[in-house]
């Protein structure tokens, strides 16, 4: 067996034995729907005569009993009967009076055909003075009146008709036409792999042309004159070959360099760190990796557009090459040059192999970012960026590639969460700070699934009365090892994970849905829940809080919605849009930490904004701090003014209380009152007025 397959495999190996192949299959295909077209033609015919001439013979039956059926000759019409069941063609027969008892029949038993004289053809055939045929299985069944000489139904004829002839016949075509098939099919296969192996010949040319080409054998040409599309296919290939020596420096370009900045690429940078980072083990030497990340550089993309940012990226890896090479320049000659590389983005990566000391790679990346923050002019403006780096020395941090890269990026990130715009060493607890983080959001992601989050109320209380007119909601996580977690200690994983907006609906859904019930009991307390910025940027915003506010079934009148004020200010027009349906239907809205942003004026005046929360920063050092009263004062001036309400956040002791109050605020929340605390909790504070006895105490203390 093993001979057979590998010939069969030979065989298959050929182009020509395909094309064989495939048109003898072709050829076998078209002559099988022939046949089966002729089969099927030829049978109906056959059939349509079977029938045709099982009538007849039950019509002449009729017509020779006729007499006998009149005079009752029951041995007369007994020998005609077992004449024609003789027939090959007739295989049952019998004789009925017109009331369908059986006179005469084929059978041995007498009673054999007694309950057929009831069929259906019988009947139709007695009833309506005419033959009736049908065929049942492989089988003809025919039933004819008699009529006597005058005229009158005597009775009627069965006679059974197989079609063992059709089956016969079929077979035999069958055979036939299989025969002629083969012959046919051994005739025209050879002349067919002739033809296509005289046709096919210039694809073998093709062929070994294309196999010394894999070898980078490019300067050989074919000649092909068919006229045909081989030749065209033919001229293709010798141009494709005069081609791909030019497109072969051209792919490796594209492959290694970066076509904004024209630096190396990540995957350049990675080869020639791993090169680098060797030889600096095998010499018992040192070098540094730098990781870059520009600082505003998405705000001003977007502000310039696409073309100029790439143009800026330009002017960023020239300064950066020009720093590489001054840093070359200073370690003396003979010393292996550094490289700048993009990574993507506005990411670059500096490769500095000639570093000694951790000093030295620190004075560099000051060098850099002193560098990036020059102003940039573009298109007669001056641009700023800053830039946050990230160092990770070799061999000490790693000796491969993936290593220092992953370690450099860890630094920079560290960086840039400390304010950005300046250098950071690795220290292996950055890796298991990542790793922390890393496991700080799969538990977190196990919180939202596992229903661990939990929602604490603070209440807001009136100045002057001290009577709670409002509750904030903040979230806590229950944590099943670490215990209740403030937010504090899981926002920051939840906003970079993503996971802040789906916490975010989840909790002013529980908030929304525990003021209604509070409402439905009569206490009607606002609520207030804060907005992160992603979930606030979400288009359905406004259509997902309608929708929570339905759920729940609390009145929008109820709900207060608080954005930071650098949320506000971020995109004013896009948050008036944004907000405007929202307070439409009643939701009023807050600017939490309001004082320490960057609030335009003149959007001020147009926000649609309900309440100012003045900074607890502010409120703690309104006693002792001038500046801070200052700035609370001007706060506090500013909404009665726009005519809105005041929350001081942060309300610790019964003088700032009592300045606060003088100074006009509306609302205070702080630890004077309460902290945040459960609903249970939070709904007894709310009713036993405990807050008004701290404000009664704080005004008699004053």
């Amino acid at each position: 067996m093993a001979p057979l397959r590998n010939a069969v495999a030979r065989c298959m190996r050929s182009l020509v034995m395909k094309f064989t192949i495939m048109a003898g299959l072709l050829i076998a295909a078209s002559i099988a729907l022939l046949i089966t077209l002729e089969n099927h033609a030829s049978r109906q015919d056959l059939e349509e005569r079977l029938v045709e001439r099982a009538g007849m013979l039950g019509h002449i039956l009729a017509l020779n009993v006729a007499d006998d059926i009149t005079e009752a000759d029951t041995q007369s019409m007994g020998r005609r009967v077992a004449r024609m069941v003789e027939r090959p063609d007739i295989s049952e027969a019998f004789i009925t009076d017109v009331r369908r008892q059986v006179v005469v029949s084929s059978a041995e038993e007498p009673d054999y055909h007694a309950a057929n004289a009831a069929d259906p053809l019988v009947v139709m055939s007695l009833g309506a003075g005419e033959a009736r045929l049908e065929r049942r299985g492989e089988e003809i069944h025919v039933a004819t009146p008699v009529f006597s000489a005058a005229g009158r139904l005597v009775g009627a004829v069965y006679v059974i008709s197989p079609l063992d002839e059709l089956r016969t016949a079929t077979a035999a075509m069958m055979r036939r036409h299989f025969l002629i098939s083969l012959f046919a099919l051994g005739i025209i296969l050879p002349i067919t792999a002739l033809i296509v192996g005289r046709a096919l010949g210039p694809i073998r040319q093709l062929t070994e042309a294309a196999r010394q080409a894999s070898t980078k054998s490019l300067d050989m040409r074919i000649e092909v004159k068919t006229g045909d599309e081989l030749e065209v296919l033919a001229n293709a290939f010798n141009r494709m070959l005069g081609r791909i020596d030019a497109n072969l420096k051209r792919i490796h370009r594209l492959a290694y360099v970066d076509m904004v900045t024209e630096l190396p690429n990540r995957e350049r940078f990675r080869k020639e760190v791993e090169r680098t980072a060797r030889k600096a083990v095998e010499d018992n030497a040192s070098g540094a990796v730098l990781f870059l990340d520009l600082d505003r550089f998405k705000r001003v993309n977007d502000s310039l557009g696409i073309g100029e940012g790439d143009r800026l990226l330009e002017m960023t890896a020239r300064r950066l090459r020009e720093t590489a090479r001054g840093a070359d320049l200073a370690n003396g000659p003979g010393g292996e040059p550094s490289m700048v590389a993009r990574l993507g983005g506005d990411e670059f990566t500096l490769l500095l192999p000639n570093v000694e000391t951790a000093a030295d790679a620190a004075r560099i990346a000051q060098q850099v970012i002193a560098t990036i923050c020059r102003p940039f002019d573009m298109s007669g403006h001056q641009v700023f960026l800053g830039a946050s780096v990230g160092i990770a020395m070799f061999p000490q941090d790693g000796a491969d590639p993936e290593t220092l890269l992953r370690h450099a990026d860890l630094a920079m990130a560290h960086a840039k969460r400390s304010g950005g715009n300046a250098a950071q060493f690795f220290e292996q607890s950055m890796n298991q700070s990542a790793f922390e983080r890393l496991v700080l959001e799969n538990e977190l992601r196990e919180a939202v699934r596992d229903d661990q989050l939990v929602v604490f109320y603070q209440p807001k209380v009136r100045m002057e009365d001290g009577v709670v007119e409002g509750a904030e909601a903040l979230v806590r996580w229950n944590h099943p090892t670490a215990g209740l977690l403030s937010p504090g200690a899981f926002i920051a994983a939840a906003e970079e994970s993503g996971l802040i907006v789906e916490i975010g609906d989840w909790v002013m859904r529980a908030a929304c849905r525990q003021a209604a019930d509070w409402a439905r009991n009569g206490l009607a307390v606002p609520m207030a829940v804060n907005v992160s910025a992603m979930q606030f940027e979400r288009e359905s915003f406004a259509d997902s809080v309608l929708e929570i506010l339905a759920e729940t079934g609390l009145d929008p009148r109820l709900l207060e919605i608080e954005l930071t004020e650098s949320i506000a200010m971020k995109d004013p027009e896009r948050v008036i849009e944004q907000v405007q349906p929202l307070r439409d239907r009643g939701v009023s809205f807050a600017i939490d930490d309001f004082g320490t942003g960057h609030s335009s004026l003149s959007y001020l005046t147009r926000m649609p904004f309900d309440v100012f929360k003045i900074d607890q920063s502010f409120v703690r050092g309104v006693a002792e701090d001038h500046h801070a009263r200052i700035v609370v004062e001007t706060i506090l001036a500013m909404a009665k003014a726009l005519k809105l309400k005041t929350v001081a956040e942060g309300v610790e002791t019964a003088e700032q209380l009592e300045i606060l109050r003088a100074e006009g605020a509306t609302l205070a929340q702080g630890y004077l009152f309460s902290r945040p605390t459960p609903a249970d909790e939070f709904e007894a504070f709310a009713r036993n007025g405990n807050s008004r006895e701290i404000a009664a105490s704080a005004r008699l203390a004053s």
